[in-house]
Formats: C-alpha cells, structure tokens, sequence
C-alpha cells in the first residue's frame, strides 16, 4: 500500500461554508488534494457554530472537514484580499458558496482571479445557479427540495410530504461539485486555462430525478404513487412478527421465484408485474407471510439464499456491521479539541493507496504556517493579526 493519492499536487482555497462545498472539498482532500479552508478570523464558517455543539465545533463541521487545514482571512479588508490573491497565485482551484456576485462585489471573482493565475478553476456553488430569475433568492436544503418537486414526490395518496433525514441538494451539489472540478482541471492540464464551474442546488436535485422527468414527460405518473413508492409486491418493506421491517427488492425474475418457492407460494412467480386486483392480492397475503416470523427468523431463512431480502437497520447497527468495517465506512478519529471523532469514510476506494485521514482543523490553526510560507515576516503577520486582518 502507497501513501502516494491520486490528486497529490493540487491545492483548494476552499471558501465555502456550511454543508455542499465542505463536503466535496472533503471527498478531494480524501483523495490527495491539499485543501485549505479560508474563514473570516472571528467565528470561521457558520457551520462551526450551527446546531449541536460538541466542545467548540458542531457536528455539522465536524463531519465534512477532516483532511484540511484552516487559515482565518478577513476578506472585506484590502490586506485579507491581497493574502487571498497571493495564494491563488499558487493554487489550483477556489471554491466557493456565496450568493451569485459576492466574489465580484469583494473583487476576487472570476475574472479578477484568472489575472493572477490564468489556469485557475472558480468553481461556485449557490442555490439557483449564477443566472436566472431566482438566482439572488435565499435558500436552504427543504426549498430547492420543494420547488425541484422532489419533496412532492414524498407523498403518498395525499399525504403531508416528509421531510427527508438526509440534506439531498446540499450534499448532491457537493458531489456533482466534485465532478466538474476534476472534469475543469483536466481540461487545465491539456490548455492551461481554467474555467468557472456554475452548480445550482436545485439543479442538482433536477438531476437526480432523470426517472421522474422522464417518466412524467412521456405521459407516465411521476408522482409519490409510482409503482417502486409501495405498490409493488416485489419491491416493498414488510413488517416482521416482532415489529421490525424487512425490505423486498426482488427486481430480476429470478430473484423473484427464488423468494416465492421460499416462502412457499411457487404460484407467483410468473406474477411479479401483476396488476390490479391480483397486485393488490399479492400485496396483502405477503403481509400476512412477512408476519409470521420473527426479523431474526427471516434473517436466517435468508442466508445464503439470492432473494434481495435485508432488514431495515439502524446507525448502532450500522457501526458494527462486518461489511462496513471491511470497507472503511465508518472513521474514528481523534481530535485535539473534540476528542473522539466518528465519520463517514470515503466511499472511491482506489488500487493501491493507503486512506488517511486527519481530523478536522482548528479555526485559524494553520495561519501562521501559511503565511510564512507565502513570505510574510514575523513583524508583518503581528501588524496583520494587530489590524484583525488575520
């Protein structure tokens, strides 16, 4: 195993904050880019403060920024943007989430920024895009989830919508962040010149829904009553005699009569797409099956058999599951502040390389060391740190 990562030699100033941004930084960062955070000096990206704190950071920061360092910049102060355009000289990439025009009003936009270094990639991820009627709207998660239509697709028969336990157009916006900027820094490396990446959250919402769209645009129900929503025997969520739920998702006929002949209904097979009265048959009578085992029974009636049939778990489960393990999925980490640190792991797992990880930086913590590195005396940085620039 190599130390050695994929993206080793390039460099982020990552200014975004909250969640989209700091977690596509992160997925980079996992996989050799050397990422620095840039803060305002006082209370750093909101996220450090939002929700429930631990020791001194939330859990909202803590779970997207390990692998990177942290430099505080007051950036509305004409020193902070000459220390930012001095280190866009040497990076890679910015990334940024403010509202479309913040980066221009504080000078540092994209063109202001290719003068400096013309093989820089900006990439911008905001609500609604850099363009159109929404574009300057404030907004969160929920909203882009409403007027994407997916939160009405979390509907059933007229029901309230449910609001969804993961933030999908923040961390969908992140990856597909991720992926235009790989795609704009290997146009880089072939011309030399950089680009500006533009990723809309609701966007990325609209993306994720391309069975939707197109199920709708050809006449189809696109709604929160489509077949795979409940309405199918064979991919569906039975409750157990003990009151847990196993998930169906017998998709492949095969797979299908495997679990038909094992539960003792051979005459279904040739009936997973039924319609109807004999559905809604099928439908009711696996219920009344599903309800006569315990979750543990079922577990063990399934073993070894390729039936598609898994219980619905937990995070306690989850934290000590074999497969997890074996993959890296769940990290523990030690921070100096927090101690103790859990994490998602990095789900792109490559031939070869060692995964490394360190905890989330320290607002601030490596200031000094940047500075110093980009030249700056020791009588400069205390005038910097003097004014409140650092």
């Amino acid at each position: 195993m190599s130390e050695e990562r994929p993206l080793k030699g390039y460099k982020m100033l990552d200014l975004s904050r909250y969640l989209p941004g700091p977690y596509c930084s992160m997925m980079l960062a996992d996989m050799g880019m050397e990422v620095l955070r840039v803060e305002e000096p006082i209370k750093g990206d909101p996220a450090r403060w939002m929700g429930p704190v631990c020791k001194k950071d939330s859990i909202y920061f803590l779970a997207v920024n390990r692998n990177k360092r942290s430099i505080g910049i007051n950036l509305s102060m004409d020193e902070g943007k000459m220390i930012f355009r001095r280190l866009c000289g040497t990076y890679d990439v910015v990334l940024e989430n403010f509202r479309p025009g913040t980066m221009d009003a504080l000078g540092l936009g994209y063109s202001a920024l290719c003068m400096v270094n013309p093989a820089l990639v900006l990439c911008s991820i905001s609500g609604f895009g850099q363009q159109g009627p929404r574009a300057q709207k404030p907004g969160h998660d929920l909203n882009y989830l409403a007027l994407s239509g997916f939160l009405g697709l979390l509907t059933k028969r007229g029901s309230v919508p449910t609001i969804p336990p993961v933030l999908m157009a923040d961390l969908a916006s992140g990856l597909l962040a991720c992926i235009g900027i790989l795609t704009a820094l290997l146009e880089t490396k072939a011309t030399g010149k950089g680009r500006h990446i533009d990723v809309s959250m609701m966007d990325s919402i609209i993306s994720l829904l391309c069975y939707n769209v197109t199920a709708f645009g050809m006449g189809q129900s696109a709604g929160g009553e489509t077949d795979f929503c409940g309405d199918l025997p064979c991919y569906n969520i039975y409750e157990t005699k003990d009151h847990h739920f196993i998930t169906v998702a017998a998709m492949e006929p095969q797979f299908w009569r495997h679990l038909c002949v094992l539960i003792g209904h051979p005459e279904w097979a040739d009936k997973q797409w039924a319609v109807n009265r004999e559905r809604e048959q099928i439908l009711s009578e696996l219920k009344v099956v599903f309800a006569e085992k315990t979750e543990a029974e079922w577990k063990e009636c399934f073993a070894g058999r390729e039936v598609c049939c898994e219980p619905v778990r937990s995070l306690q489960d989850v934290f000590s599951d074999l497969q997890v393990a074996e993959r890296q999925m769940v990290l523990e980490l030690y921070h100096q502040e927090e101690g103790r640190l859990y994490q998602s792991g990095n789900p792109i797992k490559f031939s070869g390389m060692e995964e490394i990880y360190t905890a989330p930086p320290r607002l601030g913590q490596h200031t000094l060391e940047v500075l110093k590195d980009l030249g700056y005396t020791q009588e400069e940085i205390a005038s910097l740190k003097e004014k409140a620039v650092i």
